[in-house]
């Protein structure tokens, strides 16, 4: 009886302690880069008090061997090898440093919106499982701007300090001054601003402005008011643009035309320009704009009016039309600029047993344009040169 009683007992326990070891298992936490990164940056705080910066590194290393190089760890090893007196950056990629930046940047400006806790939990990987607002975000500023006191720091160690003290507007402007030469970080600075300015932009705009006629096209023609749009896109510092121009009005003085066999005398003019124009960019600084314009393309002058409905009963002169010229443009914060264009036209209208109408002319054009890459655009606005 008691060895029945013993196998019973050894059998219950045995269960008993199956199912606890498999309880133990099944609640068991598996280390992931989220408790780690939370652990990690308690462990931070902690020893950033007490200024143990030695242990602060150790922390970092242990941290990057488990999850890799996110923002945070980015942003901690700068900070640890600045205030150790060992800042290098052998050890950034170049693939990657400028979207660490960027990185931090919608941090600052995600943590400013109302519902920076739902943003943080659908985009805890890019965030580095770092929440918004986290005191590792506020131990950073305070020791970014610790560091700034510092009166021997490198250029570019004064610019990832500006950085993550969210001075950001200094830290771009050191960028734009070229003033973190010999750095990775300067170096892919202006590669972006390359890639960037690659990028192709369409153009849609509109046109309105003054035909400035010489000699005999001044004297029977005038000057006329030009209204049109454009449509074309912008390769690199070049502009190619389709340009419909036309103006309208009557002519100073009636002229007579070839029409029909005969000698006939006109008071109608319409003309019109389709060419194509191209701008090479002369200088720009994301704000305005100077460039060198020319064109090649069809002047064409209706003289007599006809009727629609009857087969040659209208006249239009024509003439080759080169250009060249000079324009100037004023962008806005938004994908449009205003442009002033000053062209001067060789034309010669060929009216032969008519009245002569040799002569150029100037055109003076004012536009509004919808321009630009919505890519180029947002990645400009980012590095504040828009």
């Amino acid at each position: 009886m008691k060895r029945v009683l013993f196998i019973l007992l050894s059998f219950v326990s045995a269960a008993t302690f199956a199912q606890n070891n498999i309880d133990k298992e099944l609640l068991t936490q598996i280390p992931n880069c989220e408790n780690v990164a939370f652990n990690s940056s308690r462990l931070i705080e902690r020893f950033f008090g007490q200024k143990n910066y030695d242990s602060i590194a150790i922390v970092s290393n242990r941290w990057e061997d488990f999850c890799g190089t996110t923002e945070p760890l980015f942003r901690l090893k700068v900070l640890t090898q600045i205030q150790g007196r060992t800042f290098s950056d052998i050890w950034m990629d170049k693939d990657y440093l400028m979207n660490f930046v960027f990185l931090y940047l919608d941090r600052l400006d995600y943590a400013k919106e109302p519902n920076a806790k739902q943003v943080y939990e659908r985009y805890k990987i890019p965030f580095g499982y770092i929440s918004l607002n986290s005191p590792f975000d506020d131990l950073t500023v305070v020791w970014a701007n610790s560091l700034l006191e510092k009166a021997d720091l490198l250029p570019v160690e004064r610019a990832f300090c500006l950085l993550y003290s969210n001075q950001t507007d200094a830290f771009w402007q050191i960028l734009k001054d070229q003033k973190v030469t010999d750095a990775k970080l300067q170096e892919v600075y202006n590669g972006q601003i390359r890639k960037t300015n690659k990028m192709v932009e369409g153009n849609i705009g509109i046109l309105t402005g003054i035909f400035l006629p010489q000699s005999n096209l001044k004297e029977y023609i005038g000057v006329k008011p030009i209204f049109g749009f454009q449509l074309g896109a912008k390769f690199n510092k070049i502009q190619y643009d389709l340009t419909f121009a036309f103006r309208t009005g009557k002519p100073n003085h009636p002229y007579n035309v070839f029409f029909k066999d005969e000698i006939v005398e006109t008071n109608y003019q319409f003309g019109g320009y389709i060419g194509l124009d191209v701008a090479y960019e002369l200088s720009n600084n994301y704000k305005t704009e100077f460039d060198i314009l020319g064109g090649i393309g069809g002047d064409i002058m209706d003289a007599i009016k006809g009727d629609p409905d009857v087969e040659n009963d209208s006249k239009s002169l024509g003439s080759l039309n080169l250009n060249l010229g000079l324009g100037y443009r004023i962008y806005s914060k938004r994908m449009n600029f205003v442009g002033l264009q000053a062209k001067y036209n060789f034309v010669d209208f060929n009216n032969e047993n008519g009245t002569s109408l040799k002569g150029n002319y100037m055109s003076l054009v004012l536009t509004y344009n919808f321009f630009g890459n919505i890519n180029k655009h947002n990645s400009l606005k980012r590095m504040q040169l828009k």
